[in-house]
């Protein structure tokens, strides 16, 4: 052989080797490739969570997220969901579960009134009227069209009677629930408005007046003022001034346990006389302001009323109903229909009424401590420790309350394989649709398919709910944000971000 062919034979065994050593490599090359094409999905997500998170925005804040499938069982995400947050309003998802654990979705309320008294034969009715409450918190405009329509069903089943005159007294009868009005940790300043009205077994109109401020005609003049509905129950002291270089500026005040309400501030002149500026403020002492509505529709129907409205504890504390049967009774929407509108509107109030009716329903006690520890037995039951969290009401309001994202998760998992499943879902709030994310995310792929009870304090804020992935998975997340400084609606396209990144998701 001579030395080209040599040359030759050897640059064919090089070839050889190097041609199979790179067959075998590209194998393994494509064999790596097909393994992470596998396991992509779940890193991009989780990369571009990240992304999302690493906001400068937020680099002094604490953000806590957890995101669960509850259809496998497994954590797609995880970034500090064992911390405590204050959960704000998403810790209505425990009191609307707990509600639907222990009271069923068709559990209603029922007002009921009492004719301790007869009539006379001149048409007059001497004795007392008492209305024996059990703790509705429905009677307002989340409910009805207008829910004066609940004081005209009692007012006209009296008219009925052909009931000329009343020698007697209007009673509320409103121990179903006892008389603390307020919980741990509210604020004294916010006593103002009606995300923090009294809670009281007898309610009506959110336990709020709405009030109306108009422009004089005349500059550096008085406003006008009205109320809705239209009350005597208050008394408004009018200090707004109509100004034509301001923009207006209105804001209540009133002293604790007063109906005495002062408006200050300016509105701007409108030569239309058509521009007008709505403001509410909660009142004191609900069950009389309930009664004072009933005396109004009677003497509007010409029945004369002789007699004070009370409290019954302050007359009768020991009063019972044995030998009195109901002359007449109201009954409340189902409860399926309550939780929407709490978890739907956040509608503090009527969280608050609902947590006080669990411990009242269960125990026997109508107080705030007796269905927290309803709520945490409740809690107990899926796995919840109580010492590792704080609840303090009901609705989220109180800066005490916290828990962490991981058990948000926990929670929305269980009622997610409970036979409330559908009930609680559809009380969420929608993208797009009448409630608390109306606004957001909307023209997105999350716009149908986040289901979600938003949460919001000062530099707090949460988002806690369910999204269906594009594969059609229903995952379970709850977005955390804790002492932030920046606006709220930056917060808000944070988690809005990660939910529509979650509605595009597909791990196929």
């Amino acid at each position: 052989m001579n030395h080209k062919l040599k040359i030759n034979v050897l640059y064919a065994i090089v070839f050889t080797v190097a041609f199979l050593h790179y067959q075998s490599f590209a194998q393994d090359t494509l064999r790596h490739q097909s393994k992470q094409q596998i396991k992509l999905p779940l890193q991009l997500l989780q990369e571009d969570i990240d992304g999302i998170l690493d906001n400068p925005d937020f680099s002094n804040a604490l953000i806590g997220v957890s995101v669960f499938s509850v259809e496998t069982g497994e954590f797609l995400y995880r970034k500090n969901d064992s911390k405590n947050f204050i959960p704000a309003s998403t810790l209505k998802l425990l009191t609307t579960a707990a509600a639907l654990e222990y009271l069923g979705p068709d559990f209603q309320y029922t007002t009921s009134l009492y004719l301790d008294g007869k009539v006379q034969s001149n048409n007059e009715f001497v004795g007392n009227l008492i209305f024996r409450a059990s703790g509705d918190p429905t009677f307002s405009e989340y409910f009805y069209e207008n829910p004066m329509t609940i004081i005209d069903f009692f007012v006209n089943k009296l008219d009925s009677l052909g009931i000329k005159s009343i020698k007697g007294n209007l009673i509320a009868d409103s121990r179903y629930f006892d008389k603390n009005y307020y919980c741990s940790g509210w604020a004294i300043d916010d006593i103002v408005y009606p995300y923090s009205a009294q809670i009281d077994a007898l309610s009506f109109n959110d336990n709020k007046i709405d009030i109306i401020v108009k422009p004089s005609k005349k500059t550096n003049t008085l406003s006008i003022v009205n109320t809705i509905p239209p009350t005597n129950y208050v008394k408004i002291i009018n200090n707004v001034l109509t100004v034509s270089n301001r923009e207006s500026l209105i804001y209540p005040r009133k002293e604790f346990a007063s109906n005495n309400i002062e408006l200050f501030g300016t509105i701007k002149y409108d030569s239309s006389f058509k521009y007008q500026k709505r403001l509410s403020v909660s009142i004191h002492n609900p069950s009389i302001f309930f009664l004072s509505f009933i005396k109004q529709g009677l003497e509007d129907r010409n029945i004369r009323f002789k007699g004070a409205l009370l409290n019954i504890e302050d007359i009768y504390p020991e009063f019972t109903f044995n030998e009195l049967k109901p002359f007449c009774s109201f009954q409340s929407p189902p409860l399926k229909q309550i939780i929407n509108v709490i978890n739907t509107h956040s509608h503090n109030l009527v969280a608050e009424a609902l947590l006080k009716t669990i411990g009242k329903e269960v125990t026997g006690n109508g107080s705030t401590e007796s269905g927290l520890d309803c709520i945490k037995r409740f809690l107990s039951k899926l796995g919840i420790p109580p010492e590792k969290i704080t609840v303090a009401d009901g609705s989220g309001l109180s800066r005490i309350n916290m828990i962490a994202p991981k058990y948000l998760i926990q929670l929305l998992s269980y009622m997610h394989n409970s036979k409330y499943k559908d009930v609680f879902i559809n009380s969420l709030a929608v993208p797009g649709k009448p409630g608390t994310l109306q606004k957001r995310m909307t023209k997105s792929l999350a716009e149908t398919n986040v289901f979600a009870k938003s949460g919001t304090l000062q530099s707090n804020s949460s988002l806690c709910g369910y999204v269906r992935s594009k594969d059609n998975q229903l995952l379970a997340f709850a977005i955390m944000i804790m002492n932030h400084t920046v606006p709220e609606t930056l917060a808000h396209n944070l988690q809005d971000l990660i939910c529509m990144r979650l509605a595009a998701f597909s791990n196929k």
